[in-house]
Parts: C-alpha cells; sequence; structure tokens
C-alpha cells in the first residue's frame, strides 16, 4: 500500500511540473495566458475542481494546451481566408465543431467578412454518394485499412444488406472468414478479389441512387452549388473527403470544381490532386518530425461534437415553396458526448474572453505560430504523463467510417503487449517472421503511460518506430 501511495504521489508531481511547463509556453503568448487566468476564474461549468479525477485533469489541460492550440489554427485560417478571398468558410462535421464555434466568435468580435458555417458531413455519407457514379473505384474507399478490419465492415462501408453482403462473401469465398480481422496484405488481396464480382457494384450502385439524391438536396440547400467563393476547414490527415465531396459536385454540376480546404495537419493528399487546393496548418506531406510527436486519433477525440456521425440525409417537412433537408445521424450521440459539451462550454468561455483582448494580438508569423502549437502538443501528445493518458486516453475512439467497435483511445496494455509493440518485434510480427499478433491502440503513447512502468524505454521504442515508417513513406514519394 505504501508503495502505492508513493507511486500517486511521484506521479501527481509530474503532472503538476508538466502544468508548471504549459503555463511558462504560455507566458510566451500573453493573450492566451491573460485569457486563461480569466476563465479559471469564472464559476465552474460542472467540472471537479476539488480532487484530482479526470474532470480536473481534462479541464485544466484542455484550457492551457488544447484551446490555446484550437485557437491559433483558426487565427491562422481566417488570416488565409480573408488574404484568398473567399467570401465562406464550411466547418465540417464533427472534427470542425469546435474550430466552428471559435471561428464565429472571432468572426463576430472582430466583424470581419466571412460567412462561417457548419456542414453536417461525414466520409461515409459523401462516399456513399459517390458510389452511385464511382464504379470499381467505389473500392479504392471500401478497401483502406484501419483497426480490426473485415470482410463485414467492408460490407457494412458499402451499405449492402446482410443477405447482400453473405452473397458476397460467397462468390468471394469468404463465408468462413466473414468477421475475420484482415491484415493489410489480406486487403490487397481481397480489394483485387471483390474488383472481378460485378453483383457487388449492382448492390452498392442500387443503394447509392437515393444517398445521391439526397445528398445533393442537402448540399444545394447548404449552399455549395453556389457560384459564391468558399472553403472547407477540418483536421485533416488525408484529404479524401474533400476530393468525394468534389467529385459529388463535379457530377452534379457536370463541370469541373475546384475546392479549398484548411487542415490542421496533411499525412498525405489523393494521388493525382492539385497540392495548391490542400493547405496544413501544423504539417503537410513532406513534415517528418512534427508526425512523430502527434497522434491524429486523439486530436479528433478531443476536437469533436456531442452529436452522433452524420450517415446520410433525408427531407424533413415540407416548406413552401421548397423543401427542407437535414442530416440523419447514426442512433448514439457521440460516445463522448459529455466531455465534449464540457469543452464547448470552456470553449465558449475561452473564445469570449480572448475575443475581448485580441485587438492586441501581435502580428505572428505562421513560423512562430507553428513553434508555440509544437510547444504544448509535443509533450502531451508523444509523452503524456500518466494522469494525462489516464484522463484522455479513457475517452472512446474509432477509426473506422462507421462508428463500429469503439475502444479508448488509450487501448489498455500490458507487459506482455508492451513487449511485442516493441521496434524490432512489432516489424518481425508485421512481416510474418515472428508469431504473435498486435493489439492496435489509437493512441500508443497514452496506452505507454497509462501502464506506467518504463515508460522512457517504450516512448523510445515507438518514436523509432513511427520514425521509420514516415522515413519509409517519404522515401517512396
Amino acid at each position: 500500500m505504501k508503495r502505492l501511495e508513493e507511486e500517486y504521489l511521484d506521479n501527481r508531481e509530474q503532472y503538476r511540473k508538466r502544468m508548471e511547463y504549459y503555463r511558462a509556453v504560455l507566458q510566451r503568448n500573453h493573450l492566451h495566458m491573460r485569457t486563461a487566468d480569466r476563465v479559471k476564474l469564472l464559476p465552474t461549468v460542472g467540472a471537479d475542481r476539488d480532487g484530482m479525477g479526470n474532470w480536473r485533469v481534462r479541464e485544466e489541460v484542455f484550457l492551457h494546451v488544447w484551446l490555446p492550440v484550437l485557437t491559433e489554427y483558426v487565427e491562422w485560417v481566417l488570416e488565409e481566408a480573408v488574404k484568398n478571398g473567399f467570401k465562406r468558410l464550411y466547418f465540417l462535421a464533427r472534427d470542425g465543431y469546435m474550430m466552428y464555434l471559435m471561428a464565429k466568435k472571432l468572426v463576430d468580435a472582430r466583424g470581419i467578412d466571412l460567412d462561417i458555417r457548419y456542414l453536417k458531413i461525414s466520409r461515409f455519407s459523401i462516399r456513399s454518394a459517390e458510389y452511385y457514379f464511382a464504379g470499381k473505384a467505389a473500392l479504392d474507399t471500401l478497401c483502406v485499412g484501419g483497426i480490426d478490419i473485415s470482410f463485414e465492415k467492408i460490407m457494412k462501408r458499402a451499405n449492402l444488406t446482410d443477405d447482400e453482403a453473405l452473397h458476397i462473401a460467397r462468390l468471394a469465398g469468404y463465408t468462413e472468414n466473414y468477421k475475420k480481422v484482415l491484415s493489410y496484405q489480406q486487403l490487397y488481396t481481397l480489394k483485387k478479389e471483390l474488383s472481378g464480382i460485378g453483383q457487388l457494384f449492382v448492390y452498392i450502385k442500387k443503394h447509392a441512387k437515393n444517398c445521391y439524391n439526397t445528398t445533393v438536396f442537402y448540399l444545394r440547400q447548404e449552399g455549395l452549388l453556389e457560384d459564391t467563393s468558399y472553403a472547407l476547414v477540418d483536421s485533416g490527415w488525408v484529404g479524401t473527403l474533400q476530393l468525394s465531396l468534389q467529385r459529388v459536385l463535379e457530377h452534379e454540376k457536370a463541370g469541373k470544381v475546384r475546392l479549398q480546404g484548411y487542415y490542421f495537419g496533411l499525412y498525405a493528399r489523393p494521388e493525382g490532386t492539385d497540392v495548391s487546393q490542400y493547405r496544413a496548418f501544423y504539417f503537410g506531406e513532406k513534415e517528418v518530425l512534427r508526425k512523430i510527436g502527434f497522434s491524429n486519433c486523439l486530436f479528433e477525440t478531443v476536437f469533436s461534437a456531442p452529436e452522433g456521425m452524420t450517415q446520410g440525409y433525408r427531407l424533413k417537412e415540407q416548406e413552401l415553396p421548397e423543401s427542407v433537408y437535414e442530416a440523419v445521424e447514426n442512433d448514439n450521440r457521440n460516445p463522448n458526448a459529455d466531455v465534449m459539451e464540457h469543452f464547448a462550454k470552456l470553449l465558449l468561455q475561452y473564445a469570449s474572453c480572448y475575443g475581448e483582448t485580441s485587438d492586441d494580438r501581435a502580428a505572428a508569423t505562421h513560423k512562430k505560430q507553428v513553434s508555440f502549437v509544437e510547444s504544448l502538443l509535443k509533450p502531451m501528445m508523444g509523452n503524456p504523463t500518466q494522469w494525462e493518458a489516464e484522463a484522455f486516453g479513457e475517452l472512446l475512439f474509432c477509426d473506422d467510417v462507421l462508428e463500429l467497435q469503439l475502444q479508448p483511445v488509450a487501448a489498455w496494455w500490458d507487459e506482455e503487449e508492451l513487449y511485442k509493440q516493441r521496434f524490432f518485434n512489432k516489424i518481425l510480427i508485421k512481416l510474418n517472421l515472428k508469431s504473435g499478433i498486435l493489439h492496435e491502440s489509437a493512441w500508443a503513447e497514452g496506452s505507454i503511460a497509462r501502464f506506467g512502468k518504463k515508460a522512457g524505454s517504450h516512448m523510445r521504442q515507438e518514436r523509432l518506430y513511427k520514425s521509420f515508417m514516415y522515413l519509409r513513406k517519404a522515401a517512396y514519394k
């Protein structure tokens, strides 16, 4: 018991030093420091301020790390949009929700001539429409990797019924392995096998027809088919949602559409796209070092909306002289809805205080903004304390477009799993040169910190693996 108490006190001291570090970073930007201190004096909005529970840790870190990071990104987006002559910005659900709230506050406070809108959309909803005319190219987004991808998940991505999916499984010879988790190599092989099954594309197009019609009605209603110059704003990563949206708009207009997207970070762009249409704030395709200390899964877990994922669109009600279409969300709200609502309240308080004093904001170069953001994100994401890993790691996450099989963003790894995750062991297992099954974590550094023991050594192994993977990918470009 005494040892546990000592570990508790050690971890608490580690967290205290971490918070001192964050505040020292904020001292470099007096507006954020002043805003954080003002918000801390406001009446509580529901967090536990008495103990060191997860609510307390989340609130403190959200206030001192995540909100300054979000604010700097939104500042950059607004400056870029005005400079490039855009009249409207669409913040994409759900990752763009808190960005949207911040942008609305800043635009209103400063009287900036920008129309700020929130677009209910998801990879699943827009791809379901795109499949109507995509043909075999649909496999490029159906057969993409992720955590625990199976034949069944791929069929659900395509909107097939259970009977239709089982029919395709029989034709592909996957009846016995219908729910088996597929490796990247098996996924690649399956993609080639499915391309030769004509009935699959008959089923896909049948379901996609109505999806396409309702999606276009919704996009038209929201102004995306107007001549107004607009841009998209989102978290980022690979830019496929922008490409799918552009293809749907081009198909409907029977002509070229050139969308511009602003993103927090980009690991890659869709093949064949124009680099000038994808603008990144924190890291771009060729950047390696910032990617090593970054967790996109944690980012989109923290910055989300309380609502459920958009699955499609439907006619809401008849209003003369035109109809009104609305997004159809999945049956459940965001699994972290309570936390997201709390974060949104903190954000609105922060945005109000920041907006009142942001006239004092000194012009900052993009390079200085990124340096400031990196000083906050790198330790939080790439080397979290055990307190941080517990508080944020237990939030639920799923990387699949349908949000199947949710799990903690920092999955629990025991000593045996951590041993398998070490650099050489992990490489050998992935190459099938060593036995073992790797259990993926959306935030590996969080999983390491949660276990606690030998965290420094395991963190170095994870950084080594990520460095190898990113350098390898960069070499093939």
